[in-house]
Protein backbone atom coordinates (compact mmCIF):
# COMPACT_ATOMS: atom_id res chain seq x y z
CA UNK A 1 0.00 0.00 0.00
CA UNK A 2 2.87 2.72 0.62
CA UNK A 3 4.47 1.43 -2.48
CA UNK A 4 0.70 2.31 -4.30
CA UNK A 5 1.21 5.78 -2.15
CA UNK A 6 4.25 6.76 -3.59
CA UNK A 7 4.19 5.72 -6.98
CA UNK A 8 0.33 8.01 -7.09
CA UNK A 9 2.05 11.15 -5.26
CA UNK A 10 5.20 10.45 -7.57
CA UNK A 11 2.68 10.42 -10.86
CA UNK A 12 1.00 13.44 -9.43
CA UNK A 13 4.23 15.66 -9.51
CA UNK A 14 5.47 14.41 -12.64
CA UNK A 15 2.04 15.98 -14.02
CA UNK A 16 2.48 18.92 -12.17
CA UNK A 17 5.75 19.89 -13.42
CA UNK A 18 4.61 18.33 -16.89
CA UNK A 19 2.21 20.78 -16.72
CA UNK A 20 4.37 24.02 -15.03
CA UNK A 21 7.07 23.35 -18.18
CA UNK A 22 4.69 24.37 -20.46
CA UNK A 23 5.16 27.77 -22.45
CA UNK A 24 1.66 29.51 -23.17
CA UNK A 25 1.70 31.16 -26.91
CA UNK A 26 2.84 35.22 -26.03
CA UNK A 27 2.28 36.33 -29.28
CA UNK A 28 0.68 35.29 -32.76
CA UNK A 29 2.60 35.92 -36.20
CA UNK A 30 0.76 35.75 -39.19
CA UNK A 31 1.69 35.35 -42.73
CA UNK A 32 -0.81 34.89 -45.43
CA UNK A 33 -2.75 36.18 -48.28
CA UNK A 34 -6.29 37.56 -48.45
CA UNK A 35 -7.50 34.74 -46.30
CA UNK A 36 -5.83 36.54 -43.03
CA UNK A 37 -5.51 39.68 -43.90
CA UNK A 38 -7.78 42.92 -44.67
CA UNK A 39 -5.34 44.34 -46.80
CA UNK A 40 -5.10 41.91 -49.27
CA UNK A 41 -7.50 41.06 -52.28
CA UNK A 42 -7.40 40.10 -55.47
CA UNK A 43 -8.25 43.19 -57.29
CA UNK A 44 -8.20 41.91 -60.87
CA UNK A 45 -10.87 39.31 -60.24
CA UNK A 46 -12.89 42.38 -58.89
CA UNK A 47 -13.09 41.17 -55.31
CA UNK A 48 -13.31 44.85 -54.12
CA UNK A 49 -12.57 48.50 -55.60
CA UNK A 50 -9.58 50.02 -54.58
CA UNK A 51 -11.10 53.01 -52.47
CA UNK A 52 -12.81 50.44 -50.05
CA UNK A 53 -11.30 48.33 -47.40
CA UNK A 54 -10.85 44.48 -48.87
CA UNK A 55 -13.86 42.38 -49.76
CA UNK A 56 -14.22 39.85 -46.79
CA UNK A 57 -13.81 43.01 -44.13
CA UNK A 58 -16.57 45.97 -45.70
CA UNK A 59 -17.60 45.82 -41.79
CA UNK A 60 -14.43 45.91 -39.74
CA UNK A 61 -15.87 46.40 -36.76
CA UNK A 62 -17.96 42.90 -37.10
CA UNK A 63 -15.82 40.67 -39.53
CA UNK A 64 -13.00 38.40 -38.28
CA UNK A 65 -11.05 36.55 -40.07
CA UNK A 66 -9.03 33.53 -39.27
CA UNK A 67 -6.45 34.59 -37.41
CA UNK A 68 -8.33 36.96 -35.57
CA UNK A 69 -10.47 33.71 -33.76
CA UNK A 70 -7.26 31.98 -33.15
CA UNK A 71 -5.52 34.80 -31.17
CA UNK A 72 -8.86 34.66 -29.09
CA UNK A 73 -8.91 31.27 -28.43
CA UNK A 74 -4.98 31.96 -27.30
CA UNK A 75 -5.86 34.42 -24.90
CA UNK A 76 -4.21 37.26 -27.15
CA UNK A 77 -5.53 40.51 -29.02
CA UNK A 78 -5.81 40.32 -32.98
CA UNK A 79 -2.60 40.95 -34.22
CA UNK A 80 -1.91 44.23 -35.73
CA UNK A 81 -1.11 44.72 -39.27
CA UNK A 82 2.26 45.57 -39.74
CA UNK A 83 1.48 48.54 -41.68
CA UNK A 84 -0.03 50.14 -38.99
CA UNK A 85 2.72 49.49 -36.34
CA UNK A 86 5.17 52.54 -35.55
CA UNK A 87 8.33 50.09 -35.95
CA UNK A 88 9.35 49.82 -32.00
CA UNK A 89 9.30 46.22 -30.41
CA UNK A 90 6.58 47.34 -28.11
CA UNK A 91 4.22 47.48 -30.85
CA UNK A 92 5.27 43.85 -32.29
CA UNK A 93 5.60 41.89 -28.67
CA UNK A 94 2.36 40.15 -28.74
CA UNK A 95 2.44 39.81 -32.92
CA UNK A 96 2.08 40.94 -36.36
CA UNK A 97 0.48 40.11 -39.52
CA UNK A 98 2.03 40.50 -42.32
CA UNK A 99 -0.69 39.11 -44.70
CA UNK A 100 -1.17 41.48 -47.73
CA UNK A 101 2.27 42.54 -47.73
CA UNK A 102 3.30 41.56 -51.77
CA UNK A 103 6.52 42.07 -53.24
CA UNK A 104 5.37 40.40 -56.72
CA UNK A 105 2.43 41.16 -58.72
CA UNK A 106 2.64 38.49 -61.24
CA UNK A 107 -0.37 35.88 -61.19
CA UNK A 108 0.89 33.61 -58.47
CA UNK A 109 2.67 36.39 -56.67
CA UNK A 110 5.35 33.44 -55.51
CA UNK A 111 7.38 36.37 -54.39
CA UNK A 112 4.68 37.23 -51.47
CA UNK A 113 6.27 34.73 -49.18
CA UNK A 114 9.58 36.00 -49.49
CA UNK A 115 8.36 39.70 -49.09
CA UNK A 116 7.02 38.73 -45.91
CA UNK A 117 9.21 36.53 -44.62
CA UNK A 118 11.97 39.41 -44.64
CA UNK A 119 9.55 41.87 -42.85
CA UNK A 120 9.15 39.07 -40.12
CA UNK A 121 12.93 38.47 -39.83
CA UNK A 122 13.06 42.29 -39.54
CA UNK A 123 10.64 41.96 -36.88
CA UNK A 124 12.10 39.42 -34.95
CA UNK A 125 15.63 40.84 -34.88
CA UNK A 126 13.89 44.06 -33.44
CA UNK A 127 12.34 41.87 -30.74
CA UNK A 128 15.86 40.28 -30.07
CA UNK A 129 18.14 43.62 -30.05
CA UNK A 130 15.16 44.93 -27.48
CA UNK A 131 15.04 41.75 -25.25
CA UNK A 132 16.99 42.78 -21.72
CA UNK A 133 18.89 39.57 -21.95
CA UNK A 134 19.27 36.78 -23.61
CA UNK A 135 17.03 34.62 -21.68
CA UNK A 136 14.49 37.27 -22.47
CA UNK A 137 15.08 37.12 -26.52
CA UNK A 138 14.53 33.16 -26.07
CA UNK A 139 11.99 33.44 -24.11
CA UNK A 140 9.98 35.67 -26.59
CA UNK A 141 11.39 33.17 -29.51
CA UNK A 142 9.62 30.44 -27.37
CA UNK A 143 6.62 32.03 -26.87
CA UNK A 144 5.85 32.82 -30.46
CA UNK A 145 3.21 31.31 -32.58
CA UNK A 146 3.60 31.83 -36.55
CA UNK A 147 0.54 30.66 -38.88
CA UNK A 148 0.96 30.86 -42.77
CA UNK A 149 -2.06 30.75 -45.12
CA UNK A 150 -1.00 30.85 -48.33
CA UNK A 151 -2.65 29.44 -51.75
CA UNK A 152 -6.06 30.58 -51.54
CA UNK A 153 -5.04 34.04 -53.62
CA UNK A 154 -3.04 32.07 -56.47
CA UNK A 155 -5.29 29.20 -56.97
CA UNK A 156 -8.10 31.57 -57.02
CA UNK A 157 -5.94 33.18 -60.00
CA UNK A 158 -5.70 29.95 -61.73
CA UNK A 159 -9.26 29.10 -61.72
CA UNK A 160 -10.33 32.39 -63.46
CA UNK A 161 -7.93 32.38 -66.50
CA UNK A 162 -9.36 28.52 -67.44
CA UNK A 163 -7.00 25.34 -68.07
CA UNK A 164 -5.23 27.03 -71.70
CA UNK A 165 -5.12 30.54 -70.41
CA UNK A 166 -3.36 29.42 -66.98
CA UNK A 167 -1.08 27.07 -68.74
CA UNK A 168 0.16 29.48 -71.28
CA UNK A 169 0.64 32.22 -68.98
CA UNK A 170 2.88 29.50 -66.49
CA UNK A 171 4.40 27.34 -69.05
CA UNK A 172 7.11 25.88 -67.19
CA UNK A 173 4.56 24.10 -64.33
CA UNK A 174 1.09 24.81 -65.78
CA UNK A 175 -2.41 24.48 -63.11
CA UNK A 176 -0.49 21.11 -61.54
CA UNK A 177 3.01 22.37 -61.42
CA UNK A 178 1.97 25.29 -58.83
CA UNK A 179 0.95 22.85 -56.37
CA UNK A 180 4.77 21.38 -56.75
CA UNK A 181 6.45 25.12 -56.34
CA UNK A 182 3.95 26.76 -53.35
CA UNK A 183 3.85 23.44 -51.40
CA UNK A 184 8.15 23.84 -51.77
CA UNK A 185 7.72 27.79 -51.32
CA UNK A 186 6.09 27.29 -47.98
CA UNK A 187 7.91 23.98 -46.69
CA UNK A 188 11.35 26.32 -47.21
CA UNK A 189 9.66 29.25 -45.32
CA UNK A 190 9.05 27.07 -42.75
CA UNK A 191 12.75 26.18 -42.43
CA UNK A 192 13.90 29.61 -42.72
CA UNK A 193 11.76 30.31 -39.69
CA UNK A 194 13.53 27.70 -38.19
CA UNK A 195 16.46 29.18 -39.01
CA UNK A 196 15.30 32.46 -37.05
CA UNK A 197 14.99 30.58 -33.98
CA UNK A 198 11.12 29.99 -34.50
CA UNK A 199 9.93 26.75 -33.10
CA UNK A 200 6.42 26.73 -33.27
CA UNK A 201 4.52 26.86 -36.68
CA UNK A 202 1.03 26.54 -38.09
CA UNK A 203 0.48 26.11 -41.98
CA UNK A 204 -3.02 26.49 -43.45
CA UNK A 205 -4.35 24.26 -46.69
CA UNK A 206 -6.64 25.98 -49.13
CA UNK A 207 -10.39 25.57 -49.15
CA UNK A 208 -12.16 24.20 -51.81
CA UNK A 209 -12.40 26.43 -54.40
CA UNK A 210 -14.28 24.40 -57.04
CA UNK A 211 -17.86 24.69 -54.61
CA UNK A 212 -16.85 29.12 -54.12
CA UNK A 213 -19.19 30.70 -56.08
CA UNK A 214 -16.85 32.41 -58.74
CA UNK A 215 -15.42 28.86 -59.84
CA UNK A 216 -19.37 27.55 -59.75
CA UNK A 217 -20.36 30.16 -61.89
CA UNK A 218 -17.57 30.48 -64.57
CA UNK A 219 -17.21 26.25 -64.34
CA UNK A 220 -18.40 23.74 -66.88
CA UNK A 221 -22.02 23.45 -65.27
CA UNK A 222 -22.73 26.54 -63.60
CA UNK A 223 -24.52 28.48 -65.96
CA UNK A 224 -26.26 25.44 -67.52
CA UNK A 225 -28.12 25.14 -64.20
CA UNK A 226 -25.69 22.96 -62.26
CA UNK A 227 -25.51 22.95 -58.66
CA UNK A 228 -22.83 20.92 -57.85
CA UNK A 229 -18.94 21.81 -56.65
CA UNK A 230 -16.73 21.93 -60.18
CA UNK A 231 -14.42 18.84 -59.01
CA UNK A 232 -11.42 19.13 -61.47
CA UNK A 233 -10.86 22.83 -59.83
CA UNK A 234 -11.52 20.53 -56.41
CA UNK A 235 -9.20 17.65 -57.56
CA UNK A 236 -6.26 20.60 -58.32
CA UNK A 237 -6.33 22.18 -54.68
CA UNK A 238 -6.61 18.63 -53.08
CA UNK A 239 -3.05 17.79 -54.70
CA UNK A 240 -1.90 21.10 -52.94
CA UNK A 241 -2.92 20.12 -49.94
CA UNK A 242 -1.66 16.30 -49.72
CA UNK A 243 1.79 17.11 -50.86
CA UNK A 244 2.19 20.60 -48.49
CA UNK A 245 0.93 17.93 -45.87
CA UNK A 246 3.43 15.37 -47.48
CA UNK A 247 6.03 18.02 -47.42
CA UNK A 248 6.08 18.98 -44.04
CA UNK A 249 5.99 15.53 -42.63
CA UNK A 250 9.12 15.02 -44.52
CA UNK A 251 10.54 18.09 -43.30
CA UNK A 252 9.58 17.47 -39.46
CA UNK A 253 12.23 15.35 -38.49
CA UNK A 254 14.81 17.73 -39.80
CA UNK A 255 13.68 20.65 -37.04
CA UNK A 256 14.42 19.20 -34.19
CA UNK A 257 12.49 21.07 -31.12
CA UNK A 258 10.27 22.36 -33.30
CA UNK A 259 6.35 21.89 -33.54
CA UNK A 260 5.41 22.29 -37.09
CA UNK A 261 1.18 21.35 -37.58
CA UNK A 262 -0.82 21.61 -40.90
CA UNK A 263 -4.71 22.30 -40.54
CA UNK A 264 -6.64 20.87 -43.76
CA UNK A 265 -9.41 23.38 -44.24
CA UNK A 266 -10.21 21.77 -47.01
CA UNK A 267 -11.66 19.13 -44.89
CA UNK A 268 -13.52 21.11 -42.03
CA UNK A 269 -15.05 23.22 -45.23
CA UNK A 270 -16.39 19.87 -47.06
CA UNK A 271 -17.90 18.82 -43.63
CA UNK A 272 -20.27 22.33 -43.88
CA UNK A 273 -20.83 21.92 -47.53
CA UNK A 274 -21.95 18.23 -46.88
CA UNK A 275 -24.19 18.64 -43.62
CA UNK A 276 -24.91 22.61 -43.97
CA UNK A 277 -28.06 21.77 -41.66
CA UNK A 278 -26.04 20.42 -38.78
CA UNK A 279 -24.83 24.13 -38.34
CA UNK A 280 -27.37 26.87 -36.97
CA UNK A 281 -28.67 29.58 -39.13
CA UNK A 282 -25.93 28.32 -42.23
CA UNK A 283 -28.81 27.87 -44.91
CA UNK A 284 -26.79 29.17 -48.16
CA UNK A 285 -23.69 27.07 -49.03
CA UNK A 286 -23.91 28.07 -53.25
CA UNK A 287 -24.33 31.77 -53.46
CA UNK A 288 -22.42 34.38 -52.03
CA UNK A 289 -23.26 36.89 -49.81
CA UNK A 290 -21.95 40.50 -50.98
CA UNK A 291 -22.00 40.54 -55.41
CA UNK A 292 -24.25 40.09 -58.01
CA UNK A 293 -25.52 37.91 -60.34
CA UNK A 294 -25.83 34.00 -60.95
CA UNK A 295 -24.07 33.04 -57.38
CA UNK A 296 -23.38 36.50 -56.70
CA UNK A 297 -20.79 35.66 -58.47
CA UNK A 298 -20.23 37.74 -62.10
CA UNK A 299 -19.38 40.67 -59.92
CA UNK A 300 -17.67 41.02 -56.53
CA UNK A 301 -18.42 42.89 -53.28
CA UNK A 302 -18.06 46.52 -53.99
CA UNK A 303 -20.07 48.33 -51.36
CA UNK A 304 -21.74 47.16 -48.22
CA UNK A 305 -25.01 47.85 -49.77
CA UNK A 306 -24.60 44.98 -52.37
CA UNK A 307 -24.13 42.77 -49.22
CA UNK A 308 -27.22 40.10 -47.87
CA UNK A 309 -28.47 40.94 -44.66
CA UNK A 310 -27.54 37.62 -42.64
CA UNK A 311 -23.71 36.95 -43.84
CA UNK A 312 -24.18 34.09 -41.08
CA UNK A 313 -26.41 32.20 -43.09
CA UNK A 314 -24.28 31.89 -45.80
CA UNK A 315 -20.99 29.80 -46.26
CA UNK A 316 -19.21 31.89 -48.77
CA UNK A 317 -18.78 36.12 -47.94
CA UNK A 318 -17.50 36.90 -51.34
CA UNK A 319 -16.10 35.22 -54.46
CA UNK A 320 -13.79 33.32 -52.84
CA UNK A 321 -13.99 34.49 -49.47
CA UNK A 322 -16.03 32.13 -46.73
CA UNK A 323 -17.89 34.24 -44.12
CA UNK A 324 -17.06 35.02 -40.54
CA UNK A 325 -19.70 32.09 -39.43
CA UNK A 326 -16.97 29.97 -41.52
CA UNK A 327 -13.87 30.84 -40.20
CA UNK A 328 -15.42 30.61 -36.45
CA UNK A 329 -16.19 27.11 -37.20
CA UNK A 330 -12.64 26.35 -38.86
CA UNK A 331 -10.63 27.57 -35.97
CA UNK A 332 -12.81 25.75 -33.42
CA UNK A 333 -11.84 22.50 -35.46
CA UNK A 334 -8.42 24.15 -35.86
CA UNK A 335 -8.00 24.97 -31.94
CA UNK A 336 -9.24 21.11 -31.15
CA UNK A 337 -11.19 22.31 -27.99
CA UNK A 338 -13.77 19.75 -28.89
CA UNK A 339 -15.25 20.30 -25.24
CA UNK A 340 -17.57 23.21 -26.30
CA UNK A 341 -19.30 20.78 -29.45
CA UNK A 342 -22.22 18.82 -28.67
CA UNK A 343 -21.64 15.14 -29.34
CA UNK A 344 -23.26 14.85 -33.09
CA UNK A 345 -25.76 11.45 -31.67
CA UNK A 346 -27.18 13.65 -29.10
CA UNK A 347 -27.62 16.95 -31.13
CA UNK A 348 -30.48 18.58 -33.02
CA UNK A 349 -30.46 18.88 -36.15
CA UNK A 350 -28.16 21.89 -35.89
CA UNK A 351 -25.90 19.86 -33.94
CA UNK A 352 -21.79 20.61 -34.40
CA UNK A 353 -19.64 18.39 -35.88
CA UNK A 354 -16.66 17.17 -33.55
CA UNK A 355 -13.84 16.62 -35.18
CA UNK A 356 -10.00 18.00 -36.02
CA UNK A 357 -8.58 19.37 -38.71
CA UNK A 358 -5.19 19.80 -37.73
CA UNK A 359 -1.97 17.14 -37.36
CA UNK A 360 0.15 15.86 -35.26
CA UNK A 361 -1.36 18.07 -33.07
CA UNK A 362 -4.40 20.54 -32.65
CA UNK A 363 -3.20 24.25 -32.71
CA UNK A 364 -4.20 24.45 -28.86
CA UNK A 365 -1.96 21.80 -28.52
CA UNK A 366 0.88 23.78 -30.52
CA UNK A 367 -0.30 26.98 -28.26
CA UNK A 368 0.54 24.94 -24.56
CA UNK A 369 2.53 22.15 -25.43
Amino acid sequence: MALLLFLFVLLCFAAAAAESSRSPATSLFVLGDSTVSCSASILPLNLTAPSLPAGPCLFPSARRLLPDHLAAKMGLSPPPLISTLNGTAAAAARGVNFGGQYGDRGMFRMGAVGQQLRLAAETLQLLQLEAGTPQDASAAAAGAVFVLSFGTDAYARLLARGPAEADAAAPKHGRRGLGRLLADRIARAVSELYEADVRRVAVMGVAPLGCAPRVMWEGPRGLGGGRGCVEEANELIEGYNARLAARLDDLRPQLPGAAVVFCDVYKGMMEILSNPRRYAGLEETREACCGLGPFKATVGCLSKEMACGAPERHLWWDLYSPTEAVDALVANWSWGSLSSSPPPDSASASGVTMMSICSPMSLQQLAYG
